[in-house]
């Protein structure tokens, strides 16, 4: 066979293997939203003095701000039933971008990869689907599993990430997981298994932080559905002991089990309850000299309740409805002991008032409140919040509990708060949406009067989705 013929057929099967590869992509679709945020918030519970734990206290003044989340999707459909799926985020501060300064400026430039992964649709045979790599997971009312870092926290890796105030943790738009997700589609009945890692810390020790478990979704009839679940969160014992940080021997584990209800008994009338039960063990770790680790154990036993009823009126003017709602967290009561009841709040992603959900994890409360929504027009909507909150558990002369990090001085009384959010949402177009959203927090007698004050926010919003 001569060079020629042999560069020729070379030739041929390069085209061939370009041209196929090329008729794999299918169709591929762009998609992506821009949200620019305009807010005003002031110091929330400190009243402009924060104490950062050694008895100082610093002026904290009310922050006005501008920012913009900025996410842009790719869908390729490849092979039958392939599709890959990839978002890019970018999330900043206006007038922040200055990227030699190494601070936290310069993570306004950064574009960040926020889902990155595929979808194989009838895998090995037609009921079963499968998605591997970045993904969001959302399970009924993600009170268990929505966000990987919970709803009022977020990675340093984000502008809005801030230890300190401002406080702007709850804006972030990033709730992706690294996963494996399993999907069986028996319709009426879908099951999901899931194995996540959640936190890689170190590559040659066993201290990741990981996720594994089954979702199981029902549709009794066309009016009730039924919802049964099993997740372990588990970190892994850290066998380093050559420095000073804190190494757990030990494994710990949070295992929920729950049921969720769903039903609609009688026309535009909906309930829903949600009870799910924690065990496992906690290990607290304490590092008495450098590089000599001790870490004691508790057995979980904690209870976390949601529950619901919403009325539409949809054939009344304005189509208004009513929501009437109470959750409970159960705060950890062992004083010491080998219980520990207090509720993790695992990676939810709800928000029960703006301002509460800034300042408390979402254990040792419980919560009463009520929504009304009503459209005075056909693209305008308005919806009112309102919100009280009572501790478990008591706190002492410091709460240690509050999300936002502050030490406050307690009465030791029970009534944590009420708070009240209106919202007034235009939809300009479909694709373009106005939001405005006024907060107002006071707090309740648990708290010392040099705390017992008020707090407030003004969030506007713009957002385009195309």
């Amino acid at each position: 066979m001569n060079k020629r013929l042999i560069l020729t057929l070379a030739f041929a099967l390069a085209l061939c293997f370009a041209f196929s590869a090329y008729a794999e992509v299918q169709n591929v679709k762009v998609s992506g939203d821009i949200t620019v945020l305009g807010l005003v918030r002031n110091p929330f519970l400190t009243g402009g003095h924060i104490d950062d734990g050694t008895g100082v206290s610093t002026g904290q003044k009310t922050e006005s701000a501008m920012a913009s989340i900025t996410r842009v999707r790719i869908d390729a459909d490849l092979t039958d039933n392939v599709v890959a799926t990839v978002r890019l985020l970018n999330e900043r501060y206006w007038g922040r971008e200055i990227d030699n300064n190494g601070g936290t400026n310069t993570k306004n430039s950064d574009i960040d990869l926020d889902l990155a992964y595929v979808t194989l649709k009838e895998f090995l045979y037609s009921p079963l689907s499968l998605a591997v790599g970045r993904q969001e997971l959302h399970f009924g009312n993600d009170m268990i599993l929505g966000d990987p870092d919970t709803n009022n926290q977020v990675t340093t890796a984000s502008p809005f990430g801030a230890t300190t105030w401002p406080r702007n943790m709850d804006l972030s738009a990033r709730k992706s997981f690294d996963a494996v997700r399993a999907t069986l589609d028996y319709n009426p009945l879908v099951i999901d298994l899931v194995a996540s890692t959640i936190k890689n810390r170190t590559l040659n020790r066993d201290d990741n932080e990981s996720l594994y478990g089954i979702n199981a979704n029902y549709a009794l009839d066309k009016n009730t559905t039924l919802e049964g679940y099993f997740w372990q969160r588990r970190i892994g014992k850290k066998t380093d002991n050559t420095t000073t940080v804190i190494h757990n021997n030990k494994v710990d584990t949070t295992d929920v089990v729950g049921l969720r209800a769903v039903t609609k008994p009688i026309e535009n009338l909906t309930y829903q309850l949600e009870a799910a039960y924690q065990f496992g063990t906690r290990v607290n770790t304490t590092l008495t000299t450098p590089g000599s680790v001790t870490g004691t154990t508790q057995t979980r036993s904690a209870l976390g309740i949601e529950t619901s009823l919403t009325y539409d009126f949809k054939k009344v003017k304005y189509t208004p409805s009513a929501t009437a709602l109470y959750a409970y967290f159960s705060g950890d009561k062992s004083s010491g002991t080998k219980r520990y009841t207090g509720w993790d709040a695992m990676y939810e992603n709800q928000t029960f008032g703006n301002i509460a959900n800034t300042l408390f994890n979402q254990t040792n409360i419980h919560l009463a409140g009520g929504v009304l929504t009503a459209k005075p027009m056909d693209d305008i909507t308005l919806k009112g919040e309102y919100y009280a909150y009572w501790w478990d558990k008591r706190l002492g002369n410091t709460a240690s509990a509050i999300a936002s990090g502050e030490t406050l001085a307690m009465t030791g009384k029970k009534f944590a708060g009420q708070e009240l959010d209106l919202t007034l949402t235009y939809d300009y177009t479909e694709d373009v949406q106005f939001s405005l959203l006024g907060g107002y927090f006071k707090t309740g007698n648990s708290f010392d009067k040099q705390n017992r004050n008020t707090s407030g926010e003004v969030i506007g919003s713009m957002k385009v989705t195309f």
